[in-house]
């Protein structure tokens, strides 16, 4: 288990992180949502060893985390947005040259390799130049050179960024595959990516976590239309319970039939008009946007 506790990191007096605490599983799909700008990014970098945290701790199966990277370079891996390989070299190339890059054994170098190259299906382009490949094939290409050396720990930042939907579902499928015997630690704003994807996921905004949950729960949400959509029918709406504004429609907390029931006879009571009104499943997206009020891209 990857435990993190109260990890700040501060850029001047901009605060990334504030007191960060989440507890990650040993394998699974593990999404961290947030706007451009909320933490993501530099919770990732700190994990990953790039940069350092201005307090706090973190531990990988209660042995303190940077102990554990440095005895084992392949406990971690990092495929960020950015395209990380060589655009002069073939395919087979960068993936020589980067299975280099680690302690593995040759015979588990040589494994590594072909597992790469055969999970992200690009044995038929191994002689092909890297710069003339499709946007989906350096996606995948990004992601093959992330898996050499045989990380317990996958970090991918946005790695369905500009590529087609076709493309996208065979990614989202490999890296589902991959989560069986590690923890991979997955950013997106794509968010019916992580509805497919997650196992658990946390939402960070400002630097803060404000929720960390399983996935796949049953809680629904309120969504409705207003009539007449003005601040004043807001505010007596929210009078019955808090809702969010989220793209022309607002949306509650959790809810069932019998807040259902309630928020018609208030309405009722009230003379206000409904245009629609319904009972939906909790997604990521309905969630993100009810815990931060903010949209996304």
């Amino acid at each position: 288990m990857l435990h993190i506790k109260n990890i700040s990191k501060n850029y001047g007096s901009f605060a990334a992180l504030r007191s960060v605490s989440l507890k990650l599983p040993d394998s699974g799909i593990f999404a961290l949502l947030g706007i451009n700008g909320a933490g993501k990014t530099t919770l990732m970098s700190i994990l990953c060893g790039i940069i350092k945290a201005d307090s706090g701790e973190i531990f990988y199966n209660e042995t303190p985390y940077f102990e554990a990277l440095k005895k084992d370079a392949s406990l971690c891996s990092l495929t960020p947005q950015e395209f990380a390989f060589y655009p002069t070299l073939s395919v087979k190339e960068n993936v020589d040259f980067f299975s280099q890059i680690n302690t593995l054994s040759s015979k588990k170098r040589k494994e590594m390799v072909d597992f790469a190259l055969n999970i992200c299906a690009l044995e038929g382009y191994l002689e092909k130049r890297a710069a003339n490949l499709s946007g989906g094939l350096k996606r995948r290409l990004n992601l093959a050179i992330g898996l050499l050396n045989d990380p317990k720990i996958l970090f991918l930042d946005e790695p369905t960024v500009g590529i087609d939907p076709k493309t996208r579902e065979f990614i989202l499928n490999s890296i589902k595959s991959l989560s069986h015997e590690r923890l991979i630690v997955y950013t997106s704003h794509y968010m019916n990516e992580v509805d497919f994807l997650a196992d658990e996921i946390a939402v960070i905004d400002e630097g803060r976590i404000l929720a960390a949950f399983k996935n796949g729960r049953q809680d629904r949400v309120l969504v409705l239309e207003l009539k007449e959509h003005d601040k004043t029918s807001v505010k007596t709406l929210n009078e019955f319970m808090p809702f969010t504004e989220c793209g022309g429609f607002l949306q509650s907390g959790a809810a069932n039939e019998q807040t259902l029931s309630n928020l018609l006879e208030f309405a009722k009571k009230r003379g206000m008009e409904l245009k629609s009104v319904s009972l939906s499943p909790v997604s990521a997206q309905t969630l993100f946007l009810s815990l931060t009020n903010k949209d996304i891209r």
